[in-house]
């Protein structure tokens, strides 16, 4: 009896921290991701379903400098898998129903602004 109330604190933090490590050990991390950022060449919004009209931009979003004009896209924000204009494309007709839902997205990061 003695010897069983001395090794049953010991058996208790044992349990414990063996609790502790299973449950930390299989946790899921989020992966934080880095976006891609496409210019909007054109200046009619009818043309913003077209993954051909967007060039990639290398320098941070805030040196893009968005020409006056019709309100239209000037940086759409995709995740970073779209490298090309063609997987530009593809996650445009995947994601949007047409030209006016990808203007009118949360992607859209800067629009041109009207005269």
């Amino acid at each position: 009896m003695k010897n069983l109330k001395i090794k049953l604190p010991f058996l208790a933090l044992l349990l414990g921290l063996g609790i502790v490590f299973v449950q930390s050990a299989f946790t899921s991390v989020t992966d934080k991701r880095a976006n891609t950022y496409w210019r909007y060449n054109p200046t009619d919004p009818a043309l913003s379903y077209s993954g051909s009209n967007y060039s990639q931009i290398t320098v941070p979003i805030d040196q893009v400098e968005c020409p006056t004009g019709l309100d239209a896209i000037c940086v759409f924000e995709a995740p970073e898998t779209v490298t090309s204009t063609t997987l530009l494309d593809s996650y445009l007709h995947t994601n949007f129903a047409d030209a006016n839902a990808v203007n009118n997205s949360s992607n859209v990061i800067r629009k041109k602004e009207g005269d």
